[in-house]
C-alpha cells in the first residue's frame, strides 16, 4: 500500500506544504464545508460551480475534491460539465451506506473515488465495521481533528485523512506559523514511519530549517540582516 494522503484545506500554512509527496494541501485538496452544510438544497449547486473555478485557476495542481453531499451525478451534470473534472479524484461522503451507490455512479462515469467515512458520528448512520465491509475500493477519513482518530484511520488502511491545524497544539501554538509548519511536518514524518515507509518527504535534517528561513520571508516578512 503507497504511503497515506494527508489533505489539508485552505489555511495560512497551506502553500508552505505543496511540495511533499504525501501532503495535498490547498489548492491541490479542494472542500468547502461551510457552504456544504448552510443550505443542503442548493449547496451542491454552488459549490461545484466553485469547484470548476478552482480548477480553472489552478489545473492539474487540483488533485483531490470533497464530493458534494448527498448529491446523485444526474443532479451535477445538470449544472456544469463535469469531464473537466476528470482528473480529480472526489472523495464521496457516505452518511448512509446506500449512498455508496453514489461513488458507484462517479466509478462507473470514469471518475476516481475514495469513499468518505466521517469522524463525527452524528454524520453517518453506521460503524467502521460496517463501513470496511461494505466498500471495495480506497477509503478516506473525513475531519481529523485528534490523535485517536489518527491512529484509527492508520490501524484500518485508509487511504487517506484530512486534517486542520486544531490538530497541532493551542491556540497560541498555531498561531505561531514557524511551530505550526515543524508540528506538521513531524506529524507526517511519524505518519510515514508508523505507515512502515521510508519517508520521501523530506529532508528533515536540512529541510526543516530551510522551510523556516523561507516560512519567515514568505508569510511573515521578516527578511534577516546580513
Amino acid at each position: 500500500m503507497a504511503n497515506v494522503i494527508i489533505g489539508m484545506g485552505k489555511s495560512l500554512v497551506a502553500p508552505l506544504l505543496q511540495h511533499y509527496d504525501s501532503i495535498c494541501a490547498y489548492p491541490c485538496f479542494f472542500d468547502n464545508k461551510v457552504l456544504l452544510t448552510e443550505d443542503r438544497d442548493r449547496a451542491y449547486i454552488h459549490y461545484i460551480k466553485l469547484l470548476i473555478r478552482h480548477y480553472a485557476t489552478y489545473g492539474r495542481v487540483l488533485k483531490i475534491a470533497i464530493y458534494p453531499d448527498y448529491t446523485p451525478l444526474y443532479k451535477l451534470e445538470k449544472v456544469a460539465n463535469l469531464n473537466i473534472l476528470k482528473n480529480v479524484r472526489f472523495i464521496v461522503p457516505i452518511h448512509d451506506l446506500s449512498e455508496l451507490e453514489i461513488a458507484d455512479q462517479l466509478m462507473q462515469n470514469g471518475f476516481r473515488v475514495f469513499a468518505g467515512y466521517a469522524s463525527d458520528k452524528k454524520l453517518r448512520n453506521y460503524g467502521l465495521g460496517d463501513f470496511k465491509k461494505a466498500v471495495n475500493y480506497d477509503k478516506w477519513y473525513l475531519g481529523v481533528s485528534s490523535k485517536r482518530e489518527v491512529r484509527e484511520a492508520l490501524l484500518h488502511s485508509f487511504h487517506g485523512f484530512d486534517i486542520t491545524t486544531f490538530l497541532f497544539g493551542s491556540h497560541d501554538d498555531r498561531r505561531d506559523v514557524k511551530k505550526l509548519i515543524s508540528n506538521i511536518l513531524n506529524f507526517v514524518k511519524e505518519v510515514s514511519e508508523v505507515k512502515g515507509k521510508q519517508t520521501t518527504l523530506y529532508d528533515f535534517a536540512s529541510g526543516q530549517k530551510n522551510l523556516l528561513k523561507w516560512t519567515e520571508h514568505k508569510v511573515l516578512g521578516i527578511r534577516k540582516r546580513d
